[in-house]
């Protein structure tokens, strides 16, 4: 890792035995065989980055420069066949990962899957991940989320309008990057009406599930915030990840869902250090059951009746991070007459989906992607005129096929009449499940 000084690593060993024995039992004697590899990490970084490492599959990087000063980057994938109309695309990652949680490879990236499919995208990395920086500023300077609804998303927005001339752009979020494009659209900031749809991929719409004796110790004790060092404890753990799962890893994938090489890749390239103001935000919102800006002058909760645009919600039932009921609670909220929801469980898909699983599994780009895009396709493209010329041409057409093409296109339309009705049922099934948990802000 770039830029480790000693006193990175003994704070790091201090605070994986605190953790260690606040989880207590076997985690204990994890902590010893891990803080062995801490101490010999600066000897095998080059020999796991040559066997972890990854590489960046966009086409172009650009930046969004914010209204505070900083440089946020916009990783570009640019379609070989660009579809007529097609909005461009922003996509998000989440809390304490850069785009390599979102964007890691070609096989495992939602981003080139629809680059594939025509749609320019724009993976965006949010200020104190990755590339991005603030000139001048001799180390990262404290943030909220508040600062990254006002400014970040914004000035990506513009950005992307300014480089590609579209009159829109479409959100696709995952985690904390659908947070962030909910509270700026419930807050209807400037760029708002700019956003033609957005898709939600595992984004807890509130966060007062999040409870326990480790997060509690972490509000009580600010300093241990600083003492644990996510990225650097991520890059060590990476080799024996797979073949020994620590809780916290526990908590955020599934290996039924995400391989073990792809997890190392993650830990080895995608983690980063959560920003003390950040992290002060979100514990205090925790505690306090209730997500508002910093002031507490506004609630980020209440903002979710002012998004009327169209919204996919998809959830994984195997998530601990945002649990189905915390993503329903969401869809139950926004105003928008085209909203959906998709909750991803062993009843119908390949396993109960987990939180990393959605963006990182191996079945996604079977199961979710095409969601994702069919989505995009209804409501991330320029409206075209004509349609009624359109469709009196396929009637002309359908008419002139033949008996046998009339049949195969009547059973093909069928079929699809018959999925989506299964499909809505079960979404209402689940969704009066879970209308206990839910219903109450």
């Amino acid at each position: 890792m770039e830029n480790i000084r000693p006193v990175h690593l003994v704070l790091s060993a201090l605070g994986l035995v605190i953790v260690s024995f606040l989880a207590g039992g076997a985690a204990i004697a994890l902590a010893f065989g891990l803080l062995a590899l801490i101490l010999v990490y600066p000897l095998f970084r080059l020999v796991w980055n040559r066997l972890y490492g990854a590489e960046d599959i966009a086409d172009a990087l650009f930046f969004a420069r914010t209204e505070d000063g900083w440089n946020i980057p916009l990783h570009f994938h640019r379609p070989d066949y660009p579809r007529p109309g097609a909005f461009p695309v922003i996509f998000c990652h989440g809390i304490a990962v850069n785009k390599f949680g979102v964007d890691m490879d070609r096989r495992h990236s939602l981003a080139f899957f629809l680059k594939q499919r025509g749609y320019p995208v724009f993976v965006m990395g949010m200020r104190g991940t990755g590339k991005a920086h603030r000139p001048g500023a001799q180390k990262p300077p404290r943030f909220t989320f508040d600062d990254i609804v006002e400014y970040d998303v914004p000035a990506a927005i513009r950005r992307v309008r300014e480089l590609t001339g579209a009159p829109k752009v479409s959100w696709v979020g995952h985690s904390m990057g659908a947070m962030v494009a909910s509270g700026f659209l419930g807050r209807k900031l400037p760029e708002s009406e700019n956003v033609a749809c957005l898709v939600s991929i595992g984004s807890p719409g509130r966060l007062d599930h999040v409870n326990g004796r480790f997060w509690n110790t972490l509000a009580k004790y600010p300093w241990l915030q600083g003492a644990l060092d996510l990225k650097l404890g991520a890059n060590v753990i990476a080799p024996v990840s797979g073949r020994v799962t620590t809780p916290v890893e526990r908590f955020i994938y599934s290996p039924e869902n995400v391989s073990s090489q792809t997890i190392r890749k993650l830990l080895n390239n995608a983690i980063e250090n959560i920003n003390p103001g950040l992290a002060s935000q979100m514990l205090e919102w925790i505690q306090k059951g209730t997500e508002t800006t910093e002031d507490g002058s506004y609630s980020y909760r209440n903002g979710f009746s002012n998004i009327r645009i169209p919204t996919l919600y998809i959830a994984g039932e195997g998530d601990l991070v945002a649990p189905p009921r915390t993503v329903i609670h969401s869809y139950r909220l926004n105003s928008s007459r085209n909203k959906d929801i998709i909750i991803l469980s062993r009843e119908d898909y390949s396993s109960d989906y987990c939180h990393i699983g959605l963006v990182l599994g191996e079945e996604a780009p079977e199961e979710i992607f095409p969601e994702v895009h069919e989505w995009l396709n209804r409501f991330g493209n320029k409206k075209r005129k004509g349609r009624v010329a359109g469709t009196l041409r396929k009637m002309r057409e359908f008419l002139k096929s033949s008996p046998k093409q009339k049949q195969a296109a009547l059973h093909l339309r069928r079929s699809e009449r018959e999925k989506k009705r299964k499909h809505k049922k079960k979404k209402i099934y689940r969704d009066q499940d879970s209308q206990e948990s839910v219903i109450q802000s």
